[in-house]
């Protein structure tokens, strides 16, 4: 059923003269040029209508898990419902899944009991664990979207969510969450120092994005100069809810003081990547960080500490 020593395969256009298997080790990713994945964990499907990066496999063997994480524009569909967009829904062995106009098949011998229970209900996984999060929020957002036309503003983060949404692929950082302005990833921070050097990684290679991308799009502040995003990285405690071991649900203090704190970065002086005392200790002299900068933080008591980032 598996290929080699790879705990499942995809195969594409099951049943025809043109299947074929790929192997999935430990994550997948598929799509129509999947930059910054090394071949043994891509799958390319050449389609106009499939994104750069179009979804993501995850495989969970000490759970006898397997998810697929939709990161597309125009949608995947497991066994023929539209799956929601990066929330990680359960595969189990003979699982099919579209893909453009591609047609491709879970396969394995293991991940049975992906998403049920002894009973087969669905059973959703929930624990306390440290992670590094980063949010990039928009800077002036509101004030764009409210004088600028709707299309305008869906075709110009599209654009630039793709090649976030890329940088993430390749710093192995698990989108979570984005909406209008804002774009929220995870990583695992157990050990802290791995998960945090990654996530600290993508806020300067996304930042550095933004600077070079957004003077090409037609959506502009309203005095004429190009978006801006702010990015915060904050390393702590969190509870996860999830139906595999990817985070759908990431909640607690440390999530909302991420989203607090990316609405100061790169404001009033503020450095365009902030992070909290945690996260410089966790990098230790990795980068030369700049600071502190003293933070009011909404609904918190006291002051917060914040330190910059090189970009």
């Amino acid at each position: 059923m598996t290929h080699g020593d790879a705990a499942a395969v995809i195969v594409v256009e099951p049943g025809s003269d043109h299947e074929r298997m790929v192997a999935v080790s430990d994550r997948l990713i598929v799509g129509r040029e999947c930059a910054g994945v090394d071949e043994a964990h891509r799958l390319l499907i050449d389609d106009d209508t499939v994104s750069r990066h179009h979804l993501e496999i995850r495989l969970d063997p000490v759970e006898d898990r397997a998810a697929v994480i939709d990161l597309s524009t125009n949608g995947t569909r497991v066994n023929g419902i539209r799956i929601e967009r990066a929330i990680p829904v359960p595969l189990r062995p003979g699982d099919r899944l579209v893909v453009g106009s591609t047609n491709l098949e879970f396969r394995s011998d293991r991940f049975q009991n992906s998403g049920r229970t002894d009973r087969g209900r669905t059973s959703r996984f929930v624990s306390t664990t440290s992670m590094a999060l980063v949010v990039g929020d928009i800077v002036g957002y509101s004030t764009i979207s409210e004088q600028s036309d709707s299309t305008l503003i869906l075709d110009a983060l599209e654009s630039l969510w793709e090649g976030l949404r890329a940088l993430l692929v390749e710093h192995r950082g698990t989108l979570n969450a984005y909406a209008g302005d804002a774009l929220f990833a995870v990583w695992e921070a157990e050990p802290a120092a791995e998960g945090v050097v990654r996530a600290v990684d993508f806020a300067r290679a996304a930042h550095r994005h933004v600077v070079e991308h957004a003077p090409t799009l037609t959506l502009r502040n309203l005095d004429g100069t190009p978006l801006r995003m702010g990015w915060a990285v904050v390393l702590g405690s969190v509870a996860v809810s999830t139906l595999t071991q990817a985070q759908p649900a990431v909640i607690g203090d440390t999530t909302n003081l991420a989203f607090r704190l990316s609405g100061v970065a790169a404001r009033d002086g503020f450095p365009d990547i902030v992070i909290t005392d945690a996260v410089l200790a966790a990098l230790g002299d990795t980068y030369p960080c700049h600071g502190p900068f003293t933070v009011q933080v909404k609904g918190r008591r006291g002051s917060v500490e914040l330190f910059g980032i090189p970009t």
